[in-house]
């Protein structure tokens, strides 16, 4: 008798061992954020996304020029984290589609409140100096819904033209996107 309770009690024992392992297993490897460096088609751009981003192509007009820009992006914990880039082939035209995205971000919010440039100095490394480049957080409060906040940056290498945006909720700090933006570089 007593090795058919030990054998009872040893399974049990199993049992509540496998479901507390798979529970810390389960919460130990699916963090909200799992950061991870992906190298981007086009410009040589890497960008450091919390989640696998999934590309997509589509025709978009900026500055008057029919273009067809990459865009990979992905949600996490609330958040969509996006890297559009496009080659405009014609280095005097990198200005005004630089302006044309700021200015299309600022429409898809509606009436933004809060535009604020980051850092008149951000940069990120290897890019081409424009004065239409820089970093903004926007901030919009839709009828009936939660506010939305939208970190964006515009810059350019050569007669490539990126924009990287984080949307997500007004109430996050902001601290949420800084792995994001501080992750972009030009390697080639």
């Amino acid at each position: 008798m007593k090795l058919g309770q030990d054998r009872a009690s040893r399974a049990r024992c199993a049992a509540a061992c496998t479901a507390a392992f798979s529970s810390l297993a389960v919460s130990g490897c699916s963090p909200a954020l799992n950061w991870r460096e992906v190298r981007l088609e086009g410009p040589g751009l890497v960008a450091m996304f919390p989640c696998r981003p999934v590309a997509q192509t589509r025709e978009v007009v900026l500055a008057g020029l029919a273009l067809s820009p990459r865009l990979d992006a992905c949600e996490s914990d609330g958040g969509t984290y996006a890297v559009m880039a496009v080659d405009v082939h014609d280095p005097a035209e990198v200005g005004a589609v630089l302006n044309s995205l700021r200015d299309s971000s600022l429409a898809k919010l509606g009436s933004p409140q809060g535009a604020s440039a980051a850092s008149d100095a951000w940069q990120v490394a290897g890019m081409t100096p424009q004065p239409a480049a820089g970093r903004w957080t926007l901030t919009h409060v839709p009828a009936g819904r939660p506010p939305v906040r939208m970190d964006t940056a515009v810059f350019a290498r050569g007669t490539w033209v990126v924009q990287a945006s984080v949307i997500g909720s007004a109430t996050a700090t902001g601290r949420e996107s800084e792995p994001f933006f501080e992750g972009l570089r030009f390697v080639r």
